[in-house]
């Protein structure tokens, strides 16, 4: 079935740690163009990936249009998100002068487009989530978020440790001991930039080999709710072990002639729904 084109907005379903998401019901759960239920529902959020506010395109809406777009779009959302999951390449010396005007509580993460100067800034942004550190986790009504630092500056293949992250080894130690308290969680979240690859193989736009095999094994091991990441600027879905891993597109510019968009992700007792909004111009 294809993914986008029935509809501009269609629910996606998955189960807790379950099959990957298909668009086939699922333990009699609701497929696309179906309201879903209420009953047992925790909150929701947004997963929005590669604003690249500062980067315009030839004949296009700027990169900060695009985004106020995809705002717009969030503020019409029912029921409306909790937060927002900032997937990187974000561009923060021009989030500064928009977060006056933004009332969606954001967490952030660096993506390669985020040199020194960048990440610094993001840093002091958000300096109650970072506490000086690029990758760090928070709780949100019994559920823990975990967002990685995967990307560095200027390299499209991503990796845990790294004399650009800060600091610059034992992401992979400090993720081990998130994961082990896991269990005193509803759901456990990741999210990052790069995203690992679905197989493990060579890729320039993934996790290097290693760094993949190693967070496909943690993943495998811990079976955590779900995986988010951007920098593919394409729908990438894949899954570990039955864990489903999202790549989300970019609200500003995709291959393809893909929708440019976000996800609004809806998190129940038992389970997790993902809805795709799509905020291209008419």
């Amino acid at each position: 079935m294809s993914d986008d084109r029935i509809s501009r907005r269609q629910f996606i379903t998955t189960v807790g740690a379950g099959a990957v998401a298909t668009g086939m019901a699922l333990s009699g759960l609701p497929v696309f163009g179906q309201e879903a239920p209420t009953q047992g529902r925790l909150f929701s959020f947004i997963a929005l990936a590669d604003p690249h506010l500062s980067e315009d395109r030839e004949g296009e809406l700027s990169g900060v249009e695009k985004f106020r777009r995809a705002m717009a779009a969030i503020e019409e959302l029912n029921p409306q998100p909790d937060f927002m999951l900032m997937l990187g390449d974000i561009h923060p010396e021009v989030l500064e002068t928009l977060l006056p005007e933004i009332d969606l509580r954001i967490y952030p993460i660096a993506g390669n487009h985020e040199h020194r100067k960048r990440r610094e800034q993001l840093r002091a942004q958000f300096e109650a989530d970072f506490q000086g550190s690029d990758y760090y986790w928070f709780e949100h009504n019994g559920c823990l978020f975990i967002g990685l630092c995967t990307a560095l500056y200027g390299d499209h293949v991503g990796h845990f440790d790294s004399q650009d992250i800060t600091p610059h080894v034992g992401q992979c130690e400090w993720l081990e001991g998130e994961l082990a308290r896991m269990g005193d969680y509803r759901h456990t979240i990741l999210f990052g930039h790069v995203p690992p690859e679905a197989q493990n193989r060579p890729n320039a736009m993934c996790l290097g080999q290693n760094d993949s095999r190693y967070l496909h094994d943690m993943v495998a091991r811990h079976a955590p709710t779900a995986l988010f990441f951007g920098h593919r600027h394409r729908r990438i879905w894949f899954d570990i072990d039955g864990v489903p891993v999202y790549g989300v597109r970019s609200c500003n510019w995709n291959g393809g002639g893909e929708a440019v968009g976000f996800l609004q992700v809806h998190l129940f007792s038992d389970r997790m729904e993902v809805e795709f909004i799509d905020t291209s111009p008419a």
